[in-house]
């Protein structure tokens, strides 16, 4: 085995780095009325209304039964709610209800102050540069990903 430090390895920093802005976000100050999980999901639903649950379950990489209970949990709280598919009466697709939009509205926030922490180390010239290069190695992985997707399922047709 090569002499690797993990430290430096883009996806074990990345992982840290998240693991860390994660804790930052629980820590701050004000209360959000739901999880840390729950923010997250509620979250994924805004940028991504009337999807299926299984495609939010598979953009947040959590198995479906962990997506049903967040959903469930929210919807008691009346954030969420499951509307029946009209060309699948069997799936159903979530949507934000009114009273999750200043929950959303503190998410959001607590998200700038975390990340204006995250990179208060970084030189203010930087950071942009540092944003769009991360959005690069994202949509870079992404294709990626549906590329040997798509290839996998060729071979198996």
């Amino acid at each position: 085995m090569p002499d690797i430090n993990p430290t430096d390895l883009l996806g074990f920093l990345i992982q840290d780095v998240a693991r860390l802005m994660s804790r930052t976000f629980e820590q701050q100050r004000g209360e959000l009325s739901i999880t840390r999980s729950q923010a997250r999901l509620l979250a994924y639903i805004s940028l991504n209304e009337g999807a299926k649950q299984s495609e939010i379950a598979a953009l947040m990489d959590v198995q479906k039964i962990t997506l049903t209970k967040m959903t469930d949990d929210l919807e008691k709280k009346n954030l969420v709610e499951r509307r029946a598919d009209p060309a699948d009466r069997r799936v159903r697709k979530l949507y934000m209800t009114e009273q999750a939009k200043p929950v959303l509205d503190g998410i959001w926030q607590r998200l700038l102050d975390v990340s204006a922490i995250a990179l208060s180390p970084v030189p203010k010239a930087r950071r942009k540069q540092l944003l769009v290069d991360l959005m690069s190695i994202r949509k870079h992985l992404l294709q990626t990903i549906l590329l040997t997707t798509e290839q996998e399922n060729k071979v198996r047709s």
